[in-house]
């Protein structure tokens, strides 16, 4: 079909940009409500989530967009990486670079350390107090020790603070009851992938369930890459992870029960290229240990108190040799990213029904975070910061369609200051399979302690001879408002459920980095300072622009018993009025569209195939990437269940990125590669 160009005013063409999205919820409104589905086990009923507002509830009731990424879609993608099942999520944006771990974004505005995303593991949080990023190749979980994964599709500020920003993904792990017996899971295939696991369960048969699970990875995720244009090679990266998880819950009585966690991860990355002056081929280990500890009292059919402590430790090693060569002169000095981060964090939870039709949910959270590292921060020295919170929320049904909900969370923190995130949300069932949901609110996300004190050197001796980030004055944290429509709907008759929203979010202070030279920046040089290259940049960070998101998104899941699934997500994004920019990528970074499909065919023999494709329009990632072109992705998994019926015996075959490498992050630096590989998991 041939494209027509329609040549509108601005005003013009932002209302048709939201008039379609509107129309499109208002006519699916108004079909579920004229329909009348029969009862279907398979529907029988919809699956619950937990992260929206602290509470378990239906999708339906749910005062934010929630996006579930189940075991079967788990399975059937095909991907070995935690971060990479983001990709089924409408509007998440995904990229591995070479020269550090992984980084994830919603609806763009990405960059290498992805600090807008709130990430937890069982509701607690684990992005790093460093960037406010998360070490995704690093974390002592992996996919096969994943439930499911809920995301939030928007900022939740009200339910969990600050850097609840541009949504929420909740990791929720398998629970020692739903498995028994033991389990091997061995795969290996090209670029050196080889991943190795075992998972031991007990009994199940007392008050005492436990599930513990050990793995091994090796892959190489980038060759060397060429670049014509500066006749210059760019950097690999291969990786080598050991992980290890234990997860228990004892029940004491009828209503007390006690949880306990425990993952440790620990690794060797390779990286670097040979033509890099600054980044030479090195080593680089982390090591991370995750301890999560609970006690859940079920005081009445109603009222639930929870208290949670968890510890997060991290611990980054790598040093290398810097060469800079300026007007002649040769000089070497060591570089490293040594850094040691600890997190305690607890956290109480009362939730009751206050009266007939209203009920609430009050919590207190205290959070104390301590980092090293003489190299980002100038000093070897522990810099230490506290965070301190109170949240709740009501719900209340003044109709029986109607559900109000008013949350919010006031907090305190070191960098911050105090801040206060409200939400207003109001659901309306249309029947008891669909209904409406409008909400708005505000949210914050406070500046990280690289952001709040960073003074990143390189030394030789008692000279300073290279400056990274610095930060001259305190910034402010930035601030989002946002309005989101939404329309949540199970169609059991046709077996399909649909959840879509348009919304428009206003951001204010967005804190970004700008670099300068010797002599030019902002603050005082040190007198330490002895730079081999007057013109070489140092950064710094500053609060910058002002300006508008807008977007619409849907999800379309099709189930068929028997035949299979389709799983279809859709996004659309603008980023707008926020002329002049300071940076010229924000508004290109977010793709004007994005899809991701995953098919899942069931054949007899106990045969499946699934096909997963993702596409991207072209956008940039920022600070550190560059350009990604428009690109289109497909995956394709076989696999052939085997011993007794539902055991999880299988065999399959996945090739991830069928149409070869791809540019990754930065279009003129780095080509991922392609993975295919065979996989075998028996249990008994």
């Amino acid at each position: 079909m041939q494209e027509q160009k329609i040549v509108c005013s601005p005003r013009m063409h932002r209302l048709i940009s939201l008039a379609g999205p509107m129309a499109l919820l208002g006519l699916l409104a108004l079909d579920a409500r004229a329909q009348r589905a029969d009862p279907d086990p398979f529907f029988g009923e919809i699956p619950l989530v937990l992260t929206a507002s602290r509470l378990a509830q239906s999708p339906l009731d749910a005062p934010a967009p929630v996006t579930v990424i189940d075991r079967e879609m788990i399975s059937a993608s095909g991907f070995n990486e935690i971060h990479d099942l983001l990709r089924l999520v409408p509007g998440f944006l995904v990229a591995d670079h070479p020269d550090g771990p992984p980084t994830v974004a919603s609806h763009g505005l990405g960059d290498a350390h992805a600090r807008r995303i709130k990430v937890m593991v069982d509701g607690r949080t684990i992005n790093s107090p460093l960037w406010g990023s998360v070490i995704w190749d690093n974390l002592p979980l992996r996919v096969d020790d994943v439930e499911r994964i809920e995301v939030v599709r928007g900022p939740n500020g009200a339910a969990y603070g600050v850097n609840a920003f541009q949504g929420v993904v909740n990791i929720i792990t398998r629970a020692p009851s739903t498995e028994s017996g033991r389990a091997l899971v061995f795969r290996a295939g090209r670029n050196g992938f080889r991943d190795y696991g075992a998972r031991v369960n007990g009994s199940g048969a007392g008050a005492f369930d436990w599930r513990l699970s050990a793995s091994r990875r090796e892959l190489s995720t980038f060759e060397p890459h060429y670049r014509e244009t500066i006749k210059d090679w760019h950097s690999s990266e291969s990786l080598s992870r050991n992980t290890a998880q234990f997860s228990s819950v004892l029940q004491l009585s009828a209503g007390d029960e006690l949880t306990l966690q425990v993952g440790v991860s620990e690794g060797r990355s390779k990286r670097g290229a040979e033509a890099y002056l600054d980044y030479p081929p090195h080593a680089e280990e982390d090591r991370a240990l995750h301890l999560q500890a609970g006690w859940r009292r079920q005081i009445d059919a109603e009222s639930v108190l929870t208290l949670q402590y968890f510890h997060q430790g991290e611990r980054a090693r790598g040093n290398w040799l810097v060469t800079q060569v300026h007007r002649g002169n040769v000089v070497s000095f060591p570089s490293s990213r040594d850094s040691d981060v600890r997190r305690h964090d607890l956290e109480l939870q009362y939730d009751t029904r206050l009266a007939g039709r209203l009920t609430g949910m009050l919590g207190i959270g205290l959070r104390s975070e301590h980092a090293r590292s003489p190299q980002l921060f100038g000093t070897g020295s522990w810099l230490d910061s506290t965070h301190g919170q109170v949240f709740g929320s009501l719900t209340w049904n003044p109709l029986d369609p109607l559900k109000v909900d008013l949350g919010g969370t006031l907090e305190h923190h070191d960098y911050s200051g105090r801040l206060f995130s409200p939400r207003l949300a109001l659901n309306y069932a249309l029947d008891r399979d669909s209904s409406l949901r409008v909400s708005a609110g505000t949210a914050y996300r406070a500046p990280s302690l690289m952001e709040s004190r960073a003074f990143q050197t390189d030394r030789e001796g008692e000279f300073i001879r290279r400056i990274g980030f610095r930060v001259f004055e305190p910034l402010q944290s930035e601030r989002m408002r946002f309005v989101d429509l939404g329309y949540v709907a199970q169609m059991r008759s046709v077996g399909l459920s649909l959840d879509a929203r348009v919304f428009r979010e206003h951001y204010r202070r967005f804190i970004d980095d700008k670099s300068c030279v010797f002599g030019e920046c902002p603050g005082a040089e040190p007198a330490e300072y002895v730079p081999v290259d007057p013109g070489k940049k140092s950064f710094y960070f500053l609060n910058v622009d002002d300006f508008r998101m807008t977007g619409a998104e849907f999800t379309l899941d099709w189930r068929k018993p028997g035949w299979g699934r389709a799983v279809l997500s859709q996004a659309f994004i603008r980023i707008d009025r926020g002329e002049p920019y300071s940076d010229r990528d924000i508004p290109n970074s977010a793709p004007h569209a994005t899809t991701s499909l995953l098919l899942i065919k069931d054949f007899p023999g106990r045969w499946q195939a699934s096909l997963g494709y993702y596409h991207n329009g072209l956008y940039y990632w920022m600070n550190g990437g560059d350009i990604v072109p428009r690109s289109d992705r497909f995956d394709l998994r076989i696999a052939r269940r085997f011993g007794p019926p539902g055991s999880d015996n299988e065999v399959s075959l996945t090739a991830l990125s069928l149409k070869g490498r791809y540019a990754d992050f930065h279009e003129g630096k780095f080509r991922h590669e392609p993975d295919l590989f065979l996989g075998v998991r028996v249990g008994w």
